[in-house]
């Protein structure tokens, strides 16, 4: 009896850990499209200033807002703002207009630098947000947000 219940138990383990396996590219990808970062509603005018400006609007959220220096980085940074993001939105622990975090602000400039390294490497970039001369990419122009900032 509690060899067939080992059994049993092994063939669940492989068969869950197959699916997860076989799973996993593509929760990869769904998780990273600009469309399920926008299912909260407070992403809305976020997504609506990305979609409607042209700017950046072939690259996903993800290549600004995860860091992008390693793979193990990416995910584990991935894994840590999406649980957190998730606890915040469904028990309403958030202000709204959300703002970006101080360490958040860190992965954006760092893949600023990181796609525009022929042009960043110009100018001095110490102290510098590259949003702050660079609007269009913020998110908060204001003919498309709801809000007034």
């Amino acid at each position: 009896m509690r060899r067939k219940m080992m059994v049993y138990l092994v063939v669940i383990l492989l068969v869950v850990g197959a699916v997860a396996v076989a799973a996993t590219p593509k929760i990869v990808a769904v998780t990273a499209s600009p469309q399920f970062c926008n299912m909260c509603h407070v992403m809305n005018d976020q997504y609506e200033t990305w979609f409607m400006t042209g700017v950046h609007r072939t690259i996903k959220c993800v290549d600004c807002h995860l860091p992008n220096d390693q793979i193990i980085n990416h995910f584990i940074w991935k894994g840590i703002d999406g649980t957190k993001d998730l606890i915040f939105f469904h028990t309403g622990l958030f202000e709204e207009p959300i703002e970006i975090s101080n360490r958040n602000k860190k992965f954006i400039k760092a893949n600023c630098i990181r796609c525009h390294d022929g042009v960043v490497s110009m100018i001095e970039t110490d102290g510098q947000e590259c949003w702050s001369c660079h609007r269009r990419i913020n998110h908060k122009a204001a003919i498309f947000n709801s809000q007034q900032n």
